[in-house]
Order: C-alpha cells, then structure tokens, then sequence
C-alpha cells in the first residue's frame, strides 16, 4: 500500500479535528491531551516507527477446530513491511513485529504504549472475513461436495473458486490440476493404467486401488511396501504418490521425522494418501526402539481410526488428531507387533520385479497423473454419497471370499476389490475400457487381492507371541542363558542336559546349570515357573526387538493355542496346573512334550526317529512321575497372576 495512503487513516476524534490514532509520516500515532479547560491542546507522540493494518481476519480450520489470524501489512521508513500472519491470541502482546519484521521495526517502550498501539491498530483497520482451510480431502459448500487440495478445490463442475488451503509444507506439493474432459481425460487415465506394467499386478493393483479410494473415504489400515534396497520400492511409491501432484523426486516425509510430526500430517491429508518412506531400523538398541515405538503409534492409529487424546494447560480436552486419509508405508523391515502387521496389507516388492522400462516410462509422463485423479475427484463429487454407501455393503458382501488368518485382512482385500467395482463403474461410463477388458481386469484384481490375502499370515506369523515362544524357550537354554532343573530328583540333572540349559565341566566331571531355573522338565514335557520364566523370555525376546506381550495375555493366548495346558473351572478357564515337583505340589505352566518332540530341534527319542550325525536313535528310559491329570489332589487349575 501507498505510504499517502496510511497517512490519510485516522480514528475517532478525541476533540473536534483531532483523532485519538493516526497514520502520520508512516508511523502510527496516539494524541495525547494537555492542559486543562480552554486551554487544552493535543500533541500527538509516536507508538511505533511503522504503520500497519489488519487488511484480513483469517479463520483457520483443520476441520476438527478453528483458529483466527490476524494477516497483517505493514509500512516502514524504507517502504512496504512482508504481510504476516499472527495469532489473535498472540497480537495483543505486540511482541511480533519484531519478530516478523526484525530490528527494523520499533515499538515505543512502556507497557501502556504497547496497549495503545494494539488498539490504534484495531481502531484504524476494517478488516475482510475469510475462512481457510488447514486440511485436503472432502468439504460440503452447501449442497455440493467439494475436495480441497493445495490449490483450492474441485467440485462435479470442475475447479471452484474462492477457496483458500494453506497445507504443512511437506503437503504444499498436494494441488491437483483443472480437470480434464473428452479426449484428455481418456489419455489421463490411460496412463493411470500404464502404472499396472511397472511391477506385478498383485503389487500394483492393491497400490492403485488403496490409493483411489483413498479418496472416497478413510480406510482402517495402511498399505505397507517391503522390500531391500534395490528393489526400487520408493520410485513406485512415489508414481502412486504424484497421482496427489506431488512430482518431486522425494517423498513428502520419511520415518525421520517426529511422531507428532507425523500424527499431523496424517490428520492434514485427509482423503488423501500419504507416503512414509524408508522405516528401517538400524543403528544402536535406543534408536531403534524409537523408531519402532514411532511406527507402532501411527499404525495403530491409522488402523483404529483414532488419535491421541490430549489436554489444554487449562484441563480441558483437545479434539483428537486422527488419521483421516490413507498412508503408504514403504520399508526394508516390517514393524514389530502381530496387531500392528494385521494393521497392514503387506506387499513384498522382489528385486528386479520391477520393469525398467515401464518406470522410465511413467516417470516421464508423471504430469498426467494427477489429471486423472483430478478427474476421478470431479466424477466422485457428485455422487459421493452414493459411492461411499456402495464400498461399505460391498465390502460386507465380498469379506467370503477373502478369507484370512486376521480378520483384518479379510476387510482390507474385501474393500480394495469394492473400490474396483466403482472405479470400474467410472472407467465404463467414460469410455476408458469396454465390458470384456473390465472383465478381465476383475480377474486380475480378484487373483491379485486373494494372493495378498494369503501372504499375510506368514508375516502376522513372524510376529505372533504364540509362533515365538517355543523358539524364545529353547533360545534361552542354547544360550545358556536359563535351565530347566530335573522334575524329581534336585541333585541330579535332567536327561538330555545340555539341551536345558546346562554345562558339562570336564575338570570336575559334573553337569553344571547355566542361568537362572525358569522351570523343570521330564518326558512327559517341560514344567515352568510363571514369574521367573516370563521374565526370562521377554528379557530376550526385548533383545530381538519385539517384547511379549503381558503375562496374562501371553499364557491366555498359549491357551488357547493349546501350547500350555489349560482347564475349566468354577466357569472359569484357568491355565497352568498343580504339579507335584521334587515332593511339592506347584503351580507351573504344563508344556506337553509332544509339542516339543515337532520342533525343529526336538533330541531324538524313540518316538521321534529321525536321526542325525551325532545322536543315534536309542530309548530313554521314562522318569517316574506323580503327574495325574484326573488326581484333583495333585494338579489344581490356577489363574496365573499378574
């Protein structure tokens, strides 16, 4: 603004032809009375050495809460000040200017100049309303339906105008194109299909259907893309990603960045996708559970549709941050936790999967991709509604034909198979493909879906407690880490020592145990301690980076596994019995042996013939036992403790 202009402003008269404020020689100023009666006059003393004006009351939304900034243009001796933007709630303290516009602006001393410049600023500005928007995704204007991005919004006519979005930097890369029609439409979405040739459909179909429908609404899960270096796993992730506009080659934000950094870009995109590139933990024990805590938050969150519940200063509750868009997670390892991998489709990119020359291809025709989304967004907007109700009951009615280990599973492939029928739906009423190719394109996605379906049990499995504990028990005996004591004699060692735990000493000629006594064994199967026993494995299972769960849960899940014995009584499941050991009734966890006779590292016995090099097949004979699983008297079902 003209520097003539800001010394025209002026505010209410304290006396006839003179204003309380005024912008005078490019400074604001405050008339200041003297005298008394007849004789008062008015001088006027300066609050600071520059003008401004509030020109905008901004009304800030992320959809959940609102915030009102102040945007602010300013004059100084040396011309035009940068337009900010201040919080209201911060304005009155007028600690900004010199924040915004450095030591170049000065504002009188004295707490009652600072008062007064505030409000000579209030009094001299008539401010526009406007609202902006913190967030993409879905908006109702009325009766239409309207998706924000970086550069305003799209509608069933198309752009709209008079939007506002002002988005993190990691997501001012999220504007989508005016969307195209006819022949550029048609030529936009052939090149969204050419995305299937890069790499093999059952990894690119899953991609490109997770990321459409990303844009109908928020799905309970994340799509996570394995693979080792190499396996160009990021280059295809970030053609998905370019569908948004987002054509750099760099992904919007990495494992790197902070948890809540990360819980806020994931609640600003919403309807959105979002890619996390590259966890992989590495580096020291610290380090590595921080990253690994980090994923577990933002898994978990994206896959329960909730946030983090937090508090003002003043007690009161902040609306949660959920996830509201869709994330694309690509790493080299996948995260711990059996619930946090069933949070996830998991698809496993190979080296050399990947076609070269179809990347190539897509990299450079990358400008196309976010005119067919943008033209997906348009064809959606007037019939969202309808879409939306349409993948819910056909995700209920397709769960039948993708069984899986997890639930969840069964869920996501159901839901990607139902956003195919409506993409489907779309690319027929444009002309994009003819009934026979929609046709063979379901069969792919059908045989690409129930492919990813059943690779997800073995990576759940990795995880599972209830897959782990044999594995972790034995661990700790080869490592000598902890030994199982004989069950009914305490001065002799068991049979087959050296695999419980225990040292042969030459120079004394004895069996030395190793370690704590987490337990007993005999040929009727391994009897532990709950307490000493727990503490043990999850002290290595935390070494391997992924704790056990708690002891109830732990042995409730070995339970029911049929790992450990459990009973019914009093209408209660109870696991673990009473059992006589060395002439004492105790309450231990009951390990069959014939569970333990199917491991891989099972001694040969003779009801387990396979022999190897250094154990010929041979009898041990059976060690007496008061064990009697009908004798009340000597094996009393118990609820472990925690």
């Amino acid at each position: 603004m003209q520097q003539t202009i800001y010394q025209e402003l002026t505010s209410e008269e304290i006396l006839p032809g003179y204003p309380r404020y005024r912008v005078h020689q490019g400074r604001i100023e405050m008339a200041r009375l003297e005298g008394r009666g007849e004789h008062q006059t008015v001088r006027y003393v300066p609050l600071s050495n520059f003008a401004c004006l509030i020109r905008r009351e901004v009304r800030r939304t992320d959809g959940v809460q609102d915030e009102l900034l102040f945007e602010i243009e300013g004059q100084g001796a040396d011309g035009p000040l940068p337009r900010v933007r201040v919080r209201s709630s911060e304005f009155a303290a007028m600690n900004w200017p010199i924040r915004e516009w450095g030591a170049r602006a000065i504002v009188a001393p004295g707490q009652s100049n600072r008062d007064h410049l505030r409000a000579a600023i209030q009094h001299l500005s008539d401010p526009e309303q406007t609202t902006v928007y913190a967030h993409t995704g879905w908006i109702r204007r009325g009766t239409e339906w309207v998706y924000l991005h970086a550069g305003g919004g799209i509608g069933s006519g198309g752009s709209v105008g008079g939007l506002e979005v002002d988005l993190p930097p990691e997501l001012a890369g999220f504007a989508l194109p005016q969307p195209p029609e006819g022949k550029a439409e048609l030529a936009a979405l052939q090149t969204l299909v050419g995305l299937l040739e890069v790499a093999p459909r059952r990894v690119t179909w899953p991609l490109l259907l997770y990321a459409l429908g990303a844009v109908i609404e928020h799905p309970m899960g994340s799509l996570y893309l394995a693979g080792q270096t190499g396996a160009r796993k990021t280059s295809l992730s970030l053609l998905v990603q370019a569908l948004w506009g987002h054509t750099q080659p760099h992904p919007p934000t990495n494992w790197e960045g902070t948890a809540n950094a990360l819980e806020a870009l994931a609640f600003a995109a919403k309807d959105a996708l979002l890619l996390i590139d590259d966890y992989a933990p590495t580096g020291h024990e610290g380090k590595q559970k921080e990253l690994q805590g980090k994923a577990s938050r933002i898994l978990r969150n994206q896959g329960n549709g909730v946030g983090r519940a937090r508090m003002r200063s003043d007690g009161t509750m902040q609306p949660e941050r959920a996830p509201r868009g869709s994330l694309l997670i690509t790493g080299e390892d996948l995260p711990p936790g059996h619930s946090v991998r069933a949070r996830c489709l998991v698809l496993e990119l190979i080296p050399g999967e990947v076609s070269l020359e179809a990347l190539s291809r897509m990299q450079r025709e990358i400008e196309r991709l976010p005119l067919a989304l943008s033209a997906w967004v348009r064809w959606l907007a007037g019939r969202l509604e309808g879409v939306r109700q349409q993948v819910r009951l056909r995700t209920a009615e397709l769960r039948p034909a993708y069984p899986a280990a997890h639930g969840r599973t069964t869920d996501a492939a159901a839901r990607l198979h139902a956003v195919w029928e409506a993409v489907r739906g779309y690319w027929l009423e444009v002309g994009l493909v003819q009934p026979e190719e929609a046709a063979r394109f379901t069969l792919e996605v059908e045989t690409a879906l129930r492919e990813v379906a059943e690779a997800q049990s073995g990576y759940q499995q990795d995880a599972d407690p209830t897959q782990r504990f044999i594995p972790l028990l034995l661990g700790l005996f080869s490592s000598r880490r902890a030994h199982l004591g004989n069950r009914m004699y305490a001065e002799e060692p068991p049979l087959d020592a050296e695999r419980w735990g225990w040292l042969w000493q030459p120079s004394s000629n004895v069996w030395a145990p190793q370690g704590p006594q987490v337990g007993w064994v005999d040929e009727q199967g391994i009897y532990l301690e709950p307490t000493t026993a727990y503490a043990a494995l999850n002290r290595l299972a935390m070494e391997s980076g992924e704790p056990l769960p708690t002891p109830r849960t732990l042995w409730k899940r070995l339970g029911e596994r049929g790992l450990i014995r459990s009973q019914e009584r009093g209408g209660r499941v109870r696991y673990g019995v009473g059992v006589r050991i060395q002439g004492v009734t105790r309450d231990v966890l009951h390990i069959p042996g014939g569970l333990l006779a199917k491991t891989p590292n099972s001694p040969n016995t003779a009801n387990n013939n396979v022999p190897d090099e250094e154990k010929p097949v041979g009898k041990n004979q059976p060690v007496g036992s008061n064990f009697s699983p009908n004798s009340p008297s000597e094996e009393e079902g118990y609820e472990v403790q925690v």
